[in-house]
């Protein structure tokens, strides 16, 4: 038996905990309830049930920016106390999570047994010395990664932490409103949008802004420790140049509105409703353009459908394709010892295995699969994924050609020329 319990850190939350009497006498309103409700029954199976041993409670901090991500939660929840019914799994969803600010608590100081770190803050979880180390004979035992993912959870030679999602920017296109498949420079994609309704994409918001910038940068230098050689306060006029290039793509009243960069499935979702030929976005964004058509579109306004999404390369300079590549991989704290450290290597490799990203990735009937990127070669590969999700063979080719990199405060640093850049654009579209 259960009781929800509310959380006292945070008066908005309540937590799902096992029947035990203890927290309930020191609560009189429940005591009332219970009796007014002539409940006794009822209250007398929790003395029973407080008689069975406490579960052990293990903390995850999930990555909050995927589809759906309460049902993927409710589903890891579920599916991994089943197989360990001595452990209670507690999972997080920061609201806050990429927040620099100490008063928000983002993810470098929450408090967690596993942390999901994305690639951004990795060398800051390990320079604030908040991550366990984990043994060689574990990473043994996972499934064969993508070799960007592994190289993205490896610092010095060590492989510091486990890869669960990966993702890059893509160009995604109506097959009915052009072949964009042969893009491969800036003047190939302007020849490619003349006749359609233009390109939509977010250059609003300091995170957008920033990666966009850094690709940019990758794309120019080639390697990331060029890349980062160029990162600077004062933005080259050339890279400003060529986001006003891609910001002449966009229909009117697109690109520059921070209410549109606050709703991340806002551009996808326009996709959908053909507002524009394409838009660059994650693969991710496959689902909430999906889920537009399926849910919200009249017959009479031919969205998209699935079968008539193209995808390629975006080109962010003349030249073959690099994309910066992201990952997000679970890491356990420093102070997990014992059991709990146990706990969290199991939880982790049950989060990488293939049933596991069989059940999150292959949608229920009707739905539309949610097209993350996982970090295995045999989710990749596996049969049963790629029939509910077809366009993964080409988000794959276009990503392996990609980069990863990870270096100190890159968070921070890549907000600071977002900073500049946002102040050169054009406030408005």
């Amino acid at each position: 038996m259960f009781f929800l319990e509310k959380d006292k850190k945070n008066p908005f939350s309540y937590r799902l905990w096992p029947g035990s009497i203890r927290p309930i006498v020191g609560n009189k309103s429940l005591l009332v309830l219970f009796f007014r409700k002539k409940a006794l029954p009822l209250f007398l199976a929790f003395l029973v049930v407080s008689a069975a041993p406490e579960r052990r409670v293990l903390h995850v901090s999930m990555y909050p920016y995927i589809p759906e991500p309460a049902a993927a939660a409710l589903y890891l929840k579920q599916a991994y106390e089943d197989q360990h019914p001595d452990v209670l799994l507690d999972i997080t969803l920061n609201p806050h999570y990429y927040s620099l600010d100490p008063a928000d608590k983002g993810v470098l100081t929450e408090e967690a047994d596993v942390h999901t770190i994305d690639i951004v803050f990795l060398r800051d979880f390990l320079d604030r010395h908040k991550l366990a180390p984990l043994p060689a004979d574990f990473f043994a035992s996972l499934p064969k990664m993508e070799a960007l993912a592994r190289q993205a959870a490896t610092i010095g030679g060590i492989q510091v932490a486990v890869p669960q999602w990966m993702c890059a920017d893509f160009l995604f296109y109506r097959v009915d409103g052009g072949d964009l498949s042969g893009v491969h420079s800036i003047e190939d994609l302007e020849r490619g949008l003349h006749r359609g309704h233009g390109l939509l994409m977010d250059m609003a918001g300091p995170d957008t802004i920033g990666e966009l910038t850094f690709s940019i940068l990758l794309a120019d230098a080639g390697s990331p420790e060029a890349a980062l050689a160029r990162v600077s306060a004062t933005p080259a006029p050339a890279i400003v140049q060529r986001l006003r290039r891609y910001l002449a793509l966009e229909p009117h009243g697109f690109g520059r509105v921070a209410d549109y960069d606050a709703r991340s499935s806002f551009y996808a979702r326009q996709f959908a409703r053909r507002a524009g030929s394409a838009f660059l976005g994650y693969s991710e964004m496959t689902n909430e353009l999906l889920d537009e058509t399926r849910t919200s579109c009249r017959l009479e306004d031919h969205c998209v459908a699935a079968e008539n999404i193209g995808v390629t390369a975006f080109p962010f300079h003349d030249g073959p394709a690099r994309p910066a590549v992201w990952v997000d991989m679970f890491g356990i704290d420093a102070a997990a010892h014992g059991q709990t450290y146990r706990d969290a290597v199991d939880f982790i490799r049950f989060a990488v295995s293939l049933p596991t990203y069989r059940a999150i990735l292959v949608p229920s009937q009707g739905e539309p699969p949610r097209y993350l990127l996982p970090p295995t070669q045999e989710a990749f590969d596996d049969p049963l994924i790629l029939r509910a999700a077809p366009l993964y063979p080409k988000f794959r080719a276009i990503m392996e050609q990609g980069v990863v990199t990870s270096i100190p405060h890159l968070q921070a640093k890549l907000h600071a020329i977002a900073t500049q850049i946002d102040a050169a654009l054009p406030a408005a579209h």
